[in-house]
């Protein structure tokens, strides 16, 4: 597992345990995690929700904001 899984899934951990209401969203890019799909799992399970840069996706992040601070 990279440095990068490695240091979101730790983070992910302080926060769902000092922050236990906070939302850990995260963004993945890149074709990199299209082949290393292990790692992708394991990095993604860090996150409450994860997005794209797809513009369905940024559709999707913006409802959640806008639900999320009922906005």
């Amino acid at each position: 597992m990279g440095d990068k899984a490695k240091t979101t899934i730790t983070n992910g951990q302080h926060i769902r345990s000092r922050y236990p209401l906070a939302l850990f969203v995260g963004f993945v890019d890149g074709i990199g995690w299209y082949v290393r799909k292990r790692d992708l799992r394991r990095i993604t399970s860090a996150f409450h929700e994860v997005f794209t840069f797809h513009n369905e996706e940024l559709k999707r992040f913006q409802q959640l904001m806008k639900d999320t601070f009922a906005l």
